[in-house]
């Protein structure tokens, strides 16, 4: 008799394990043998191998589906019911620092109700069709969940799923040459003093050709200057140019020695991202998504940002391709630079100071500052005398992993 209800006890055991694969054997049969008998379970097929799903939105109709299971055949028709749930989402955004938003109802349709046949383990593939619509930066989720399917139980961490829409950035990119300095509104001092900051974009540097090619200065006495090469680093008796140095706090910080096999490409798409936290002084270098370099400076200093600036040193010769600056009163984690340079921020983003896409296109004499705060850009205003000043070229380009 013992070896009889040892048998029936596995057996259970190992039903339960099929659907939900995450809990040790002899853990979770020891858990079941306390508990009442795990006739069956339904679940989301998907979900018992992965938690989330990423489909890439397209022009107007976006379609992915799920499928609904049982952990073994009913004799009757099992109706399961489908809804949209709030609560899975805030629960994912909250450990994943993510802030994807739901859709509103009316871009997403999918049956509420779902029948598995008598006599089969699952139900026909259920369609998700998503409209396309304007998300103006923001990042949006489709929460799908189990509510209830005939008395019978929902298995445990795979009865919700999650489908993360995937607007690739895709955009106008401007070529901005020497002539095309210029700085963001207002003109006067804006005063900032920040405890926390992070500036990021993406570039492109047609080459590397000469010394101190300043993409950004922020003026102030805390200084944020950035700038491609500097007399640093130097190979058979020249110095070479193709790094990106940051200048701030006093001291200085860059992406590596390029003669040691850290050197820029040039004509190659680099996203940059630069942090800081002045509790512990600390400023962190961003590559492509990862922490290359830091610099630790004394501890309770703010940043002071008076203004800010790009191509604005006198000694920028070569072009420079340019998108997304995104300057923030927050430190942002790796983990939240890597899972947004490749698509849009949500405009209204309250952490935001100025966000400039830079995909105005062709015509376009003034880069928006989508925020609203008014940081918008006139093209080529730190050097108006130009009679080219204004003149840049615009092309298409795909941001993606």
């Amino acid at each position: 008799l013992k070896e009889e209800r040892k048998y029936d006890m596995n057996r259970k055991t190992l039903l339960k394990l099929i659907v939900l694969g995450m809990l040790p054997i002899v853990q979770t049969a020891c858990e079941n043998a306390q508990n009442a008998a795990i006739e069956n379970l339904v679940y989301i097929n998907e979900a018992a191998s992965a938690k989330t799903k990423e489909v890439t939105m397209q022009d107007e109709m976006t379609r992915t589906s799920v499928t609904i299971r049982l952990a073994r055949a009913m004799d009757q028709d099992v109706t399961a019911e489908l809804f949209l749930d709030k609560d899975a989402l805030e629960s994912y955004n909250r450990k994943n620092e993510t802030s994807y938003k739901l859709p509103k109802a009316e871009y997403v349709s999918f049956p509420e109700k779902v029948t598995i046949a008598a006599g089969s383990v699952s139900a026909d593939p259920v369609n998700i069709d998503i409209k396309s619509f304007e998300t103006e930066g923001a990042q949006y989720a489709i929460p799908i969940s189990i509510k209830k399917a005939d008395g019978i139980d929902k298995a445990e961490g795979s009865s919700n799923f999650m489908v993360v829409l995937v607007k690739p950035l895709k955009q106008l990119v401007p070529k901005f040459h020497p002539y095309n300095a210029m700085q963001a509104a207002p003109e006067g001092s804006w005063g900032m003093s920040l405890p926390n900051y992070t500036l990021e974009w993406w570039c492109k540097m047609s080459a590397f050709s000469t010394n101190n090619q300043a993409i950004f200065n922020s003026g102030g006495s805390t200084e944020l200057y950035i700038r491609f090469g500097d007399l640093v680093y130097s190979s058979g008796g020249r110095y070479v140019y193709n790094f990106l140095q940051i200048k701030t706090m006093g001291s200085q910080f860059d992406t590596g020695d390029p003669t040691a096999g850290n050197g820029l490409e040039a004509n190659e798409w680099y996203h940059f991202a630069i942090t800081y936290d002045a509790a512990t002084g600390t400023s962190l270098l961003y590559k492509n998504g990862t922490q290359i370099a830091s610099l630790v400076s004394a501890t309770g200093q703010p940043m002071i940002i008076d203004k800010l600036q790009m191509l604005s040193s006198a000694e920028f010769r070569d072009a420079c391709e340019m998108c997304q600056v995104r300057l923030w009163k927050v430190t942002r984690s790796a983990n939240q630079i890597k899972k947004g340079m490749y698509s849009e921020v949500e405009y209204t983003n309250q952490d935001l100071i100025l966000y400039l896409p830079m995909n105005d296109g062709e015509g376009a004499t003034t880069l928006h500052d989508v925020t609203g705060n008014g940081h918008d850009v006139e093209i080529g205003n730190l050097k108006p005398s130009s009679p080219n000043h204004a003149d840049v070229t615009w092309e298409t380009y795909t941001f993606a992993q």
